[in-house]
């Protein structure tokens, strides 16, 4: 079998997406091609041929992502898929092969994914970047603990209003939380499309904004399945806009239950709820993450504290990164040179990628033995340079 790996063409986009959606157990729909097709322009299309037909497929999107206070550059893979006919045969090794050579020589150091099966990404390098905790709860008990009062008023908006207003309340929302990805115009309306498949035997998505003082502050998207209110997507710029939202979601008539998959897992809503055992709480992955430069990702961005520290990266897929790098790093900044001195940490370049955005500590992985400490308190240190004040997530799926 000779299989080609290569960029799409324009006239392969359709192919492309059939492809996708019969590796995922769907139907490609034409009515989606016009979205997919603008979106797909604001990326890089790769896929695996076998005598000219297209057997796998993944598409590269260059976006920013917020790692502590700055905006980094990052690849966001998505809709990585091989066709049933065509799987274990090497073909998914070869095209994240493609990719992450594609991503080093165009100097992008970061990539970022969600993962369908969770077993799949370690191998080529990626770590869980950020969790996220599922919700659901009971209405008949929603009481909060506290009579917090809000001002501000709801209003709902329709799907177009949204892409104009739901982007920016987003960014302004999660300015300082790592793992939010900027989304293009294209992908924001690929994502508000809403397309039939996706609701299941579910309402279309319900729109409905928070405004205080003149200014949308919060959001929540969210769909009716007989008696259940389900949250796809709740964000707040403020704290009393987090209030108001599920204040609103809790209120809504005839619902039985509300269900809040995706929430970032430091969501006080258990601390406001008067029974918090009544919340149903399941933890899991989100974002993956994978530092294509080791040495670009430590040197670009700030760090909590002052500290010194010399890494030892094992990385077998990406080669180029096996080595020793000491960095020094500050809240000012840091730098971060290739090194012969003694490490202090022995890690991965996957379990690197986890610590990366203060999701997990450096302590924590050391005791699941994926980390080694060979200089005493070089564990504390990291830990407490890679501390971030909220925990890094990623609300939107681009």
């Amino acid at each position: 079998m000779t299989i080609e790996i290569r960029y799409i063409q324009k006239d392969e986009i359709l192919e492309s997406h059939i492809a996708v959606e019969r590796a995922n157990g769907g139907h490609g729909d034409k009515a989606a091609l016009p979205l997919i097709t603008e979106a797909l322009n604001d990326g890089r299309g790769v896929a695996a041929f076998d005598e000219g037909i297209i057997v796998g497929f993944g598409i590269a999107y260059p976006l920013k992502m917020n790692v502590g206070i700055e905006r980094f550059p990052t690849t966001l893979l998505d809709n990585v898929a091989v066709l049933p006919t065509h799987r274990r045969r090497g073909i998914l090794n070869r095209m994240m092969d493609f990719h992450m050579r594609d991503f080093y020589a165009r100097g992008e150091t970061l990539s970022a994914l969600g993962a369908s099966e969770s077993i799949i990404y370690g191998r080529y390098g990626y770590g869980i970047g950020s969790r996220q905790v599922d919700f659901s709860i009971d209405r008949r008990h929603t009481a909060f603990i506290n009579d917090v009062s809000t001002k501000g008023k709801y209003s709902f908006i329709n799907s177009g209003d949204a892409l104009d207003t739901l982007p920016e309340v987003a960014e302004r929302a999660n300015a300082k939380r790592s793992g939010f990805i900027k989304g293009t115009k294209s992908l924001w309306k690929l994502y508000l499309s809403d397309p039939e498949y996706h609701r299941g035997d579910a309402s279309e998505l319900f729109h409905v904004v928070y405004e205080e003082n003149g200014q949308v502050d919060g959001y929540v998207s969210y769909r009716i399945r007989k008696d259940i209110l389900m949250i796809h997507e709740m964000i707040s710029a403020t704290s009393t806009s987090h209030t108001a939202l599920w204040r609103y979601c809790f209120g809504v008539d005839l619902m039985r239950r509300i269900d809040a998959p995706k929430r970032p897992i430091d969501d006080p809503l258990p601390w406001m709820l008067s029974d918090p055992r009544r919340l149903h709480q399941s933890l899991r992955d989100d974002l993956w993450l994978r530092l294509v430069a080791v040495k670009d990702a430590l040197s670009e961005r700030s760090y909590d504290c002052e500290g010194r520290l010399v890494f030892e990266i094992n990385d077998r897929f990406c080669p180029w990164n096996e080595n020793f790098y000491e960095l020094e790093g500050s809240p000012q900044g840091s730098s971060c040179v290739l090194t012969s001195k003694p490490s202090d940490i022995s890690i991965s370049a996957a379990d690197l990628s986890s610590a990366y955005l203060g999701g997990i500590t450096f302590t924590a992985l050391a005791r699941a033995g994926r980390a080694h400490e060979n200089r005493q308190g070089s564990l504390a240190l990291a830990d407490n340079m890679f501390k971030t004040d909220l925990q890094p997530w990623w609300p939107n799926e681009f």
